[in-house]
């Protein structure tokens, strides 16, 4: 059985290395050839960030655990919704 290939986005956000922690990017996975994927590879960070209404790092936290989602998922659910991607 054939794995499928993950691509990956970086999105950057100012306070990223807030609480302890050392990186100031969230790296999101998608399936190889994902519709969402294909919308989002030339998006970059900002566009990103504007289309799912989040600009830091603690709001993201906070509205994913609200959602009671991890914090990739939780993006990629916004993006979904905001780009018209059912799948």
């Amino acid at each position: 059985m054939k794995k499928n290939k993950r691509e990956f986005i970086s999105i950057y956000f100012e306070d990223g290395s807030a609480d302890g922690r050392r990186k100031r990017d969230l790296t999101i996975a998608f399936d190889n050839g994902s519709s969402l994927y294909k919308k989002c590879r030339n998006l970059g960070s900002a566009r990103i960030k504007e289309i799912i209404g989040i600009y830091s790092y603690k709001k993201l936290t906070e509205n994913a655990r609200k959602a009671d989602r991890p914090l990739s998922n939780f993006i990629k659910h916004i993006l979904k919704k905001k780009l018209g991607i059912n799948e």
